[in-house]
């Protein structure tokens, strides 16, 4: 659609000062003395995200005719930025996507409208804030006057949004639309903090620590401070005394100084948070590139903006302007898009973009009782200074909402994952089949044929990306060996093949399918570690104790013929002792029998037991999250739900996996110090993990959250203090809240090695290694540790090439099971196992990749004590890492060599991959996330369920947290809500709120519902619908009644029109009244699915209070039997990933 025509400016009341600026009003957060200058910004284009195929003619962004002059980046094609994403090739950061300073758009842009009737009394217009200017925005990142950070909104409330700083102890927060200028979800942004006496102050958190004495006074209370010096300067009338004052780290002039002045200011007070304002866009979304949301009339729009915003707060000056430009018929033949997330902002459809929509969808966005709406992708095309709302157009209709289908369809559009099939020109990558390997590249590879290889995944697993194996040595030692998919043989760089894999990043698994990183040829064939079929895999071996402990290592690409495909239940059978293989159709090849492959899979299971047991030793942290598998009929709907346990065959094979990467990360940190691609855990929230704490302490155990150590001891106590395993489950749930998310980096942009700990696993390095079908990170390792193998060949040194040589002993005892890891007695054992195990300086070899652990490791002789891993030869790799020194400049000059020989590339681009892998991974996991509630609330909107509920926190008198264990997932349950007369009495003292029978009030701004439901819409002025508003009325009590989050919804009402009726095959009672809830107590609840009145979409959960209303619940047998003939998933998610994914 390439008709745009902009919206006419917007006009409010006093929203701009005499000069044009805008002067930041008080309840946004901001100084009012804050203003912004400088010159309006061009507009650039967007970056795509291969969405679709399809494209709308908007391909380039155009420069203002009075803006300053394009970035690099602005003049390009969206065809052009999508074949330059590969490598990083990115855009560099320019100035503000799609805005400019003024009125004036784009000359591709129709002519702008009159704006006259859009006036105020007082002839003032509603404008943004300009954004800086370049050279402005250079001087002041240079001064630390001003930070780059990527911005997030808050889902629950889009006017409060966030940047991390790096060094500071809270995020800084960026409160209101105008402080926000236009930000949306994920820009990287730059944010400048407000001075300190426009600072947030936690008013719980300061009264808290007011009361335990903790609050400084006096010269100490750097707030008392900056007022007494300000007054000085006032006094003085010294302008750059008072800026110092106010805003003591400007005063520093360097960024990594004011970010450290800045925490230091936080860390002595505690209750205070950093705010600030958007003063630039430094690089777009790609969100703004893909909005999928419905569409529908202005007032409808902005009756459910007004309602979801903060109830009894005064507008935005954004808002108010939207709504007086509604009132004086500026958005007259325009639509609305309303987006499914609602850290989004809302868009306009134009009269010109509009006429371009199919009737259908037109009429559609002006109905009143409709039960779905079209799912529809846009994108933003412009947001002008003078538009409270981004320009938007239609790129594609993705379906009806409500359907898994279009569901789905909008988790992948709104991500950007791509869900459409590989460009010709990757196929033409592809190797022609019938394939065979070619003899000089077996000539290159370790024959491993011979060995009994296995692979274990789940039921449905198609691309096998690990395999296992284990063999006898004599002396009482095994040869383990861990075989990965060598994709990189296949993936070669810098062809079309390898750059769709990066841009795609992973593989997304959802409920229902794959959408896989690769072609099906090589992922679920060439490449997938098949039984019965010779395969190109990279290998690791080692000689290793009946405990675990390393002695030789060997890593190199080999050949290798799988026997088996066995699946985890199939080896959590062999390990309980009741395995029947005639119950499987698993068939064996290379002549392996069911004794040899139970023999094995026990004696994998005993190493791994060790493994794990003295990794918590060490310090390793886990944390178990609900996951749900479904039970779907023949046509894929859901018909039961149930979690997904992991088992101990999933453990046998995660700690084998752990090992490999941890052993690979070491081998390409010593090769390539600069050039690794590592993956990095950065500690937890300290303010959230003190919350955590008060949380267990609630229920009478002392919490330690000094170390992951520490905090996994203190689970592992705290799992036996609670009464149940629901419980247990809600104190995981609020130990999890506080850690961050895992990071891929490349080692150059953090040279402190310190930085690079991973804190979940409680290692010093780490890496992705073993799911390279599945994972772009993980074939950038395959290379790199090709070329650090390459190194060590060079240097000359030993490569214990004799370990896969040796060989096999005739005889061999399984070795014994250590005892469960999350015990102190384990703890204990396994560190003594470790302990005594550590050989002698002889059976360590200079070529392993134990040896060059200690090199890559070693940060400062006396500030660190050695490796963290219970597997390393501490006292013989120090001395290694002390003579690595000998050879560190020729290992040097070898190593660049090798980087370009293999393609690798170079430190920015490396930077660059890790970043958008992260995002890729991110975005993966939301996607896999969103499938698994989207089909739960397809099936309890079909099928309603009686449940037990867990208190997670007690809001006061009107609401209570809840977790559901049987589905995985946390709800908030109002009152008002509960669709009974029901009343809450609050005791501050015990933190204890008593329900009891009362009146049903909704206390909701006058015309809205509190989900955004459109009571009686005041806006509504035309004339056909205000003949009709007495029917229309009657139909809206009655769909209240029946929505879930509606202060009209009526639970007896609900029950007795649900077709089905509700399930509660537990025959759960219902709840007494009076009943007391405090946290942790277990309340009944039925839980149904919420449908959003504006999107008609199934949006989450919703659970009620289960008590009598006069309705019989009933549970409907034929449900009930189709749950139980279903065919059974558990769910085509890669549910093996590794603890920190």
């Amino acid at each position: 659609m390439s008709s745009r025509t902009t919206v006419p400016e917007v006009c409010q009341p006093g929203a701009t000062t005499a000069s044009g600026d805008y002067s930041y009003p008080k309840e946004t957060g901001g100084s009012s003395g804050c203003r912004s200058s400088g010159s309006s910004s061009s507009r650039p284009c967007i970056v795509p995200r291969q969405h679709s195929s399809k494209r709308s003619s908007f391909e380039a962004g155009t420069p203002s005719s009075t803006g300053t002059s394009p970035g690099p980046w602005q003049g390009s094609s969206l065809h052009g930025r999508a074949n330059s994403r590969r490598y990083g090739k990115w855009p560099p950061a320019g100035n503000s996507p799609n805005c400019n300073g003024n009125s004036n758009l784009s000359r591709s842009s129709s002519q702008q409208l009159s704006l006259s009737r859009g006036q105020s009394s007082s002839g003032r217009c509603f404008t943004w804030p300009a954004y800086m200017d370049q050279q402005q925005l250079q001087q002041a990142m240079k001064r630390g006057q001003v930070f780059r950070a990527k911005f997030r909104a808050n889902a629950a409330n889009r006017t409060e949004g966030f940047c991390t700083l790096e060094g500071l102890p809270s995020d800084l927060l960026v409160r209101g639309d105008v402080n926000q200028n236009r930000a949306m979800e994920g820009d990287e942004v730059a944010v400048m903090p407000f001075k300190l006496h426009d600072w947030f102050k936690v008013y719980k958190e300061s009264s808290k620590l007011a009361e335990l004495g903790l609050l400084p006074e006096g010269e100490a209370d750097p707030l008392l401070v900056a007022e007494k010096l300000s007054q000085l300067a006032i006094a003085a009338n010294d302008a750059d005394k008072l800026a110092a004052a106010q805003s003591p780290w400007h005063a520093v002039g360097n960024p990594a100084a004011a970010l450290e002045h800045l925490g230091d200011l936080l860390r002595t007070r505690p209750d205070m948070r950093v705010t600030g304002r958007i003063v630039s866009i430094l690089e777009p979304s790609l969100r703004r590139d893909a909005i999928v949301g419905v569409i529908v009339d202005p007032a409808t729009a902005l009756a459910a903006a007004a309602a979801a915003s903060s109830s009894g707060s005064s507008p935005s000056p954004p808002a108010a302007a939207a709504a007086a430009a509604l009132a004086s018929g500026v958005y007259h033949g325009c639509l609305f898009l309303v987006p499914l997330d609602p850290r989004l902002p809302q868009g306009v459809l134009t009269p010109a973009v509009v006429a371009e929509l199919p009737e259908a969808l037109r009429d559609e966005a002006f109905a009143v009782d409709v039960t779905s709406r079209t799912f529809v992708a846009c994108r933003i095309t412009d947001w002008p200074a003078s538009s409270p709302l981004p320009l938007v157009e239609v790129r594609q209709s993705l379906g009806p909402s409500g359907d898994i289908d279009a569901g789905t369809a909008a988790l992948l559009t709104a991500e950007g994952v791509k869900d459409q099939d590989f460009p010709l020109e990757v196929y033409a990558c592809l190797p022609k089949v019938p394939w065979s390997m070619p003899p000089a590249e077996v000539a290159t590879r370790a024959d491993f044929t011979s060995w009994r290889i296995f692979s274990i995944d789940p039921i449905t697993a198609r691309d096998l990306d690990d395999a296992l194996s284990i063999q006898p040595l004599p002396g009482g030692r095994w040869r383990m060996g861990v075989h990965i998919a060598d994709v990189a043989a296949f993936v070669k760089p810098n062809t079309p093949l390898d750059d769709e894999a990066q841009i795609r990043g992973t593989s997304v698994y959802l409920v229902q399918k794959v959408i896989p990183m690769l072609p099906r040829l090589l992922c679920e064939q060439l490449c997938s570690l098949q039984p019965g079929d010779l395969r190109f895999a990279f290998s690791i071996v080692w000689e290793m104790g009946h405990d675990g402990h390393i002695y030789k290592e060997w890593a190199g690409r080999s050949i290798i013929n799988s026997c088996a495909k066995l699946a985890y239940p199939m080896v959590q059978q062999i390990i309980e002792g009741c395995f029947d293989p005639n119950r499987w159709q698993t068939q064996l090849y290379n002549g392996a029998t069911w004794e040899q492959v139970i023999f094995d899979s026990l004696a994998l299971h005993g190493i791994a037991s060790h493994l794990r047991a003295a990794r918590f030793a060490n310090g390793s942290l886990r944390l178990n999250n609900t996951k749900l598998h479904f039970a779907l009929d023949t046509g894929g709907n859901p018909v039961s739900a149930s979690p997904y346990v992991q088992s101990e065959a999933n453990h046998l094979v995660e700690e084998f996996m752990l090992l490999a990467n941890m052993r690979v990360a070491a081998k390409i940190a010593w090769a390539f110090p600069k050039h690794a691609l590592l993956r990095r855990h950065p500690p937890p929230s300290d303010r959230k993990l003190a919350e955590f704490k008060a949380a267990a302490e609630a229920l009478g155990v002392s919490v330690d959250v000094s170390t992951a150590a520490a905090l996994q001891r203190s689970l592992t106590a705290l799992s036996k203090a609670c009464r149940d395993q629901a419980t247990q489950e809600v104190m995981t749930l609020l130990a999890t809240k506080p850690m961050l998310l895992a990071q891929y980096f490349c080692t150059n942009e953090a040279p402190d090695p310190a930085t690079w700990r991973h804190y979940a696993l409680a290692t010093d390095l780490y890496t992705h290694f073993t799911s390279p079908i599945r994972r772009y990170p993980d074939v950038i390792v395959h290379r790199l540790l090709q070329a650090a193998l390459d190194l060590s060949k060079q240097l000359q040194e030993p490569d214990n090439a004799d370990l896969v040589t040796a060989p096999m002993a005739e005889h061999a005892e399984l070795p014994a099971s250590a005892p469960p890891a999350d015990t102190a007695t384990a703890a204990t054992t396994a560190a003594a196992n470790a302990s005594d195990a550590v050989p002698d300086a002889s059976s360590s070899s200079a070529g392993s990749l134990a040896a060059e652990a200690a090199a890559s490791q070693r940060l400062d002789a006396k500030a660190r004590s050695g490796p963290s891993s219970s597997t390393a030869d501490s006292d013989t790799l120090w001395e290694q890492a002390e003579a690595d020194d000998a050879v560190a400049a020729p290992r040097e000059a070898a190593s660049e060599a090798l980087l370009k020989q293999h393609q690798l590339p170079d430190v920015i681009t490396m930077a660059k991959i890790a970043k958008h892998s992260n995002e890729t991974k991110l975005s993966a996991r939301m996607v896999s996330d969103g499938s698994l509630r989207l089909y739960l609330c397809i099936m309890l909107k079909q099928a309603p369920k009686v449940s037990w509920a867990v208190v997670t926190s007690v809001g006061g008198d009107k609401f209570f947290t809840v977790y559901l264990p049987e589905f995985g997932c946390e709800a908030r349950m109002y009152l008002n809500l509960m669709g009974v007369p029901l009343a809450g009495s609050w005791d501050g003292t015990s933190q204890t709120l008593t329900i009891s029978t009362g009146h049903l009030a909704a206390q909701q701004p006058a015309g809205f519902a509190a989900n955004g439901d459109v009571v009686d819409n005041p806006m509504t002025t035309d004339a056909e619908q205000q003949l009709t508003q007495q029917q229309e009325e009657q139909q809206q009590v009655q769909r209240q009644e029946m929505l879930l989050n509606s202060p009209k919804f009526n639970l007896k009402i609900w029950l007795e029109c649900l077709p089905n009726g509700v399930l509660n095959p537990s025959h759960i009672p219902c709840a007494e009244l009076p009943s007391q809830v405090q946290q942790f107590s277990r309340i009944p609840v039925v839980v149904g699915t919420y449908l959003n009145k504006i999107t008609c979409h199934p949006e989450d959960v919703s659970p009620k209070l289960w008590v009598p209303c006069g309705a019989q619940a009933q549970q409907v047998e034929t449900i009930a039997n189709q749950a139980a003939t279903a065919q059974m998933h558990p769910s085509v998610m890669a549910y093996e990933n590794l603890i920190e994914d």
